[in-house]
Order: structure tokens, then sequence, then C-alpha cells
């Protein structure tokens, strides 16, 4: 098997156990507006795309099971020290036709047709971890998808970490949900991938391949959620500013790529067809809240950043559980350094670049938010534009990982294998921030916040999964995590013995050569290597 699939399954099994985990750990629709994509789900599955419009979203006919689960967190969501055993008795027969409201009626329903067969399953709460589980397999797909992109270009010690410090414990938490966020996030992370990969290490054997992959990433990423398409003209753009220009005119030109163009602009122009036909964007007439002007609504917006950062890390349930501070902090640590080493070495334009995403990171839901509080209120969350923000990270993992080809050739392999156990230092510290907030929300939902670490409490909540197998499993997952990040790190990294004397030609990422699969990408003086070692 060669090295790219090797991690690309070993990326989605350990990412999957992960995510499952989650899903079983965390109660049912304990997460932001679950509920409420869970009914959308079931009305799609059902072959209603939209319902009628009614006070408070869409009005939808679903079994009374799915009309029943909106009222799962009420007797916990909002206080953290509740635990989660809401005592519902039903009044209906479960599968009992019933007319439900979802905020979610005008979604695209794309994620929904596929997270929603479970629902065509016996009513129950099965049902619902079927759809968890199935929501899990598709997004985590997606990212290690993203992850064999990088792969491909080659050994790359120093971004691998960058990648995976784009997986926020908030991404993972929002993978083993029913969220449209999440397939929106992890699409996103697997087409900033492959565009970084396909116009930065050029390769036209893999052409046509790439293309395909960037033609589903964008299909799904697109028709996620109303602002998709405008977060994916930003991704574009970036990656057209930091990627050389000859590169795309190659790509465009080479017919194979033609097809799976094609792919992507009906996949867009069939999300923007949703979008305008039923005004999913739409925030109404009336004005709700006229002290939400938009200068007041954007000085509101950019002071709140510090609450989105939260968001977007780890604050979890219906906001109410977030990661403690100094988990936070590590999390920085750890995410921090490959930006920060990239903005150090990187050319202009790909300094540019990462500024670039960083500043639509922060401008976006200032300008977007600000022109919609009039009618809405303040209801913009961090995770909202993770689209674009976790392209900070990616884009400076590809800038380091290029510029570390750079190097000398009597130097490669040492920066290589210094790149590699960073790659194990910061691996380990991201497994520790993500097992942190899988123990501290299961914590605070089996006992409450305040509640005791190793006793459980009169009206503890108890996942499905026994705690005593939940908990080794968690830690095993993590452990996990932690450990394909470094085995990705030093896969085809040079061992001690690899001084780069003599090993220009040598095209299994050695010592002086261009990495596999970089072809036309050569610096100066350095002569391109193809992707099986012959020169050209």
């Amino acid at each position: 098997m060669r090295s790219h699939d090797k991690v690309f399954w070993g990326w989605w099994a350990v990412l999957f156990l992960l995510s499952s985990l989650w899903a079983l750990a965390n109660p049912l629709m304990a997460s932001p507006d679950e509920p409420a994509h869970t009914v959308k789900a079931a009305a799609v599955a059902r072959g209603q795309l939209l319902g009628e419009d009614t006070p408070g979203g869409t009005a939808v006919d679903v079994p009374y099971f799915y009309n029943l689960v909106t009222a799962y967190p009420t007797c916990y969501m909002f206080v953290p020290d509740e635990p989660a055993g809401c005592d519902l008795v039903p009044t209906e027969e479960l599968d009992a036709p019933t007319g439900a409201v979802t905020p979610a009626g005008r979604y695209n329903p794309l994620y929904y047709s596929i997270v929603g067969l479970p629902t065509l399953l016996p009513e129950g709460d099965g049902a619902l971890y079927a759809m968890r589980l199935l929501s899990a397999a598709l997004t985590t797909f997606f990212v290690a998808l993203g992850l064999r992109a990088l792969a491909q270009t080659g050994p790359a010690p120093w971004a691998v970490p960058g990648l995976a410090g784009a997986l926020t414990p908030m991404v993972v938490f929002l993978t083993s949900t029913v969220n449209p966020a999440a397939i929106e996030i992890t699409a996103a992370f697997a087409l900033w991938s492959l565009l970084l990969a396909l116009l930065r290490h050029p390769d036209p054997a893999l052409v046509r391949s790439r293309m395909w992959w960037v033609a589903l990433a964008t299909t799904f990423f697109v028709n996620a959620r109303g602002l998709s398409l405008l977060y994916c003209a930003v991704l574009v753009a970036v990656v057209l500013l930091v990627s050389p220009w000859r590169s795309f005119l190659d790509v465009v030109r080479t017919r194979a790529a033609w097809p799976p163009l094609a792919v992507v602009v009906l996949a867009c122009v069939a999300a923007a067809g949703w979008v305008f036909g039923t005004n999913s964007l739409g925030s109404g007439d009336a004005v709700n809240h006229p002290d939400l002007t938009f200068v007041p609504a954007a000085k509101l917006t950019f002071f709140a950043w510090d609450g989105f950062v939260l968001n977007m890390v780890g604050q979890f349930g219906w906001m109410d559980t977030p990661l403690e501070g100094w988990v936070l902090m590590a999390f920085a640590a750890g995410s921090a350094f490959v930006v920060l080493a990239a903005l150090a070495v990187g050319r202009w334009r790909e300094r540019a670049g990462i500024v670039a995403v960083a500043a639509a990171t922060f401008a976006l839901p200032v300008v977007v938010h600000a022109s919609q509080a009039h009618f809405l209120g303040f209801i913009w969350q961090g995770r909202y534009i993770l689209p674009v923000a976790i392209g900070v990270p990616v884009v400076a993992a590809y800038v380091l990982h290029r510029r570390s080809h750079d190097v000398p050739a009597a130097w490669a392999a040492a920066v290589r294998r210094i790149g590699a156990k960073v790659a194990v230092v910061l691996g380990s510290l991201l497994a520790f921030v993500q097992l942190a907030a899988f123990l501290e929300n299961l914590h605070r939902y089996v006992n409450g916040e305040r509640g005791g670490w190793f006793s459980l409490a009169p009206d503890a909540w108890l996942p499905p999964v026994p705690l005593a197998l939940l908990l080794p499993l968690g830690l095993v997952a993590t452990v996990a995590y932690g450990a394909v990040i470094a085995w990705s790190a030093w896969l085809a990294t040079p061992a001690p013995a690899d001084t780069g004397d003599g090993d220009h030609a040598r095209g299994d990422g050695g010592v002086g050569s261009a990495a596999a699969g970089e072809s036309g990408t050569a610096g100066p003086g350095r002569t391109a290597v193809g992707p099986v070692g012959t020169r050209r």
C-alpha cells in the first residue's frame, strides 16, 4: 500500500474512533441546534425538502419520536450544574405521524439526505446514535482526505502538526453530532489541503484524481450552509495568492481536469440556486432590534472575539461547557507554533496569504453579522467562521512544508528529523488537549460541572456504553490520535545515516530531492524530480 493511502486509512480510523466515542459520551441532542437538524434530516429522508413556512421555522410531517427529541435537552441545557438525566414520557406512539417545526427547514438538503437515512429505521434512540455515527464517518472521511493530500506531496514532518492544529476539539465535537456545520468545516479542510497540494506541489500524473477529490469536497462544502459559497470564494482566492499562477493554468489546460471542473461549477450553481431560490439567508423584513444598526452591531461583534475564539476551540453542549483556560492555552501553544514558523520563513506572498485568511476570519463575522443584527439580534458564534479560520494553520503548514524542502541538501536530512521530533512533541500536546476536552465534556453531563470527578452523583446521567469501557477507550483514542500525528510526520523521513551526499535524484523523498509528487516545483538551481524520481 502506498504511503499516502496508509496515512488516509490511519487517520480515518483514529478520527472515526474518537468522533464515535464523542457521539456516545455526549447526551443525545446535547449540541447546538441538534434537535432542529434531526427533525430536518427525518423530513428530508421522507422526501420533504422544504416543508411549509410557519412562525419559528418550517413545518414538516415526521414520526412523533422526532418531535419528542426536541424536548430531550430541556432539563439541562444552559444549566451547567445539571446532569443530563431528563425523564421524558411519550404521550403517543413513536411512529405516529405528527407535525414538527424546525428552524433548519430551509437548509440545503444534501447533508441531511445522508445522515437522515437511519431515521427510516424503527424509531428510538438507536436511530439517533446511528445518525451521529453516520455523520462521524462522513465528516472524518473528509479530514482524512485532506491529510492524504498532504501525504501525496512527500515527507512533510513540519506540516503535519499544522493540519492537526486545525482540528480543534470543537471540530471533533461537531463531527460527532448531527449538524451541517460539521460537513462544512471538514469538507473545507479537505478542500484547503487538496487545492494547496494540487497547485503548490503539481504532478501531472495526479491531476485527474486530485481534481475529482476537489470536486467531491467542493460539492459537499458549498452545499452545506448558506454562507458556504462565500467562504469557498475566500478559500480559492487565498490558495491562488500563495500558489504559482502557472500551476493553475496548467490544471485548467489539462483535459482530464475538465469533467471534475464541470462538477465544481454545477455544484456551485446548485448551491447558489438553493440559497436564492429558498431565501435561506433571508432575515425577514421585521426590524426586531432597532438599536443594533450596522455600526453598533459591528462594534459588539468585534469586541466579542474572545468568546468567538473560545467557541472555535472548545465550547461544547449548548455553549454551556467551555474548556478550561489552561487547556485553551495549551492548544494555542501547539497550534500557533507552525503558524509563527511559517510567517518567519515564508515568502511575501505566502505571508500575505496567511495574514489574508486571518483578516477574513475576523472581518467576515463583523460585516455579515452587523448587516443582519438589525433583524436577528446578536446571534453569531465562532464556529460559523471555522471553515475559513482553519485555513490559517493549513496554509501555514503548506508554507512551512515547501520552505523545509528549500534548505541546502547537506542540511535536509537533519531538518526533516528535527521536524519529525517537533511533530512528536506537538502531537502529544494536541492529543492531551483532545483528551482533556473529552473528559471535561463527559464529566459535565454525568455529574454536572461542579459535581465530583471520582464518584457518581445520585442523579448522574450515564451514557449507553459503561463508563468502565468508555473511559479507557477515550484514552486509547486520544493516544492513537497523538501517535498518528507522529507516525505521519516520521513516515519516509530520512534515517540518521542519510547525510545528503549523492542523493540528489532520489524520488522517495530522500535528501536533496524534491518530494515525491512535487514535480514542477524545483527552486532556483534545482532539477525538477518526477513522481518516480526520474529527472525531466
